[in-house]
């Protein structure tokens, strides 16, 4: 019965996916999802220095990382984009994955077009080898979804190269929390989970 059930909201799915990047926008040089870039970009980075842990540098690197997502405008993207992520800098999310720090730029200027205020706060970072993990909540107001802030929660895994840049970036985070909210796209994404909730209960 679950599988009957998913199988009809594939086709739901995928039509609340394309009506959310419509409504978020979308950098003209950004990729789809490819797991082989995502596994290329870790092995280029697997060998890179290491940040000295407590170092000044650690230290600045991770306050550049807090407060460029502190507040997250076009205004603090093209301030200080180069000043957090190095030249051939590697970046997914759930939409799209792009490299080097001008696709990069203008992957984070279209996103934040339709955003009226949004802001991250690193409620933990953890350091395993070269590996960073920051867990944040996103509080977004956009223009694409009315009704008051959305709240998401999220984990960055981050890699630095030896002067502190961002060489490698993948997000995680929850993106039913904005796709609920957005008009027509929140029908299908509602209608789905209620149609999986209803499969798994039968």
């Amino acid at each position: 019965m679950v599988r009957g059930t998913l199988s009809i909201g594939k086709t739901l799915t995928a039509l609340a996916a394309a009506g959310a990047l419509m409504a978020t926008g979308c950098a003209s040089r950004s990729k789809a999802i490819d797991l082989g870039e995502h596994k290329a970009a870790l092995e280029r980075t697997a060998a890179m220095a290491l940040l000295e842990p407590g170092s000044g540098t650690e230290k600045a690197a991770l306050q550049r990382f807090d407060e460029f997502y502190a507040v997250y405008s076009a205004e603090q993207i093209r301030k200080s984009v180069r000043n957090v992520y190095a030249e051939n800098a590697w970046f997914g999310d759930p939409f799209h994955q792009v490299q080097g720090i001008d696709a990069i730029e203008s992957y984070f200027l279209a996103m934040a077009e339709p955003v009226e205020n949004c802001t991250f706060r690193v409620d933990h970072m953890q350091r395993s080898g070269i590996d960073y993990f920051a867990r944040w909540t996103m509080v977004l107001e956009s223009k694409a979804a009315k009704g008051g802030p959305i709240e998401a929660i999220g984990f960055s895994h981050v890699r630095f190269d030896a002067e502190g840049k961002i060489v490698f970036q993948q997000d995680y985070w929850d993106t039913s929390a904005m796709f609920d909210r957005l008009p027509l796209v929140g029908f299908w994404t509602r209608l789905v989970k209620g149609r999986i909730m209803k499969g798994i209960g039968e």
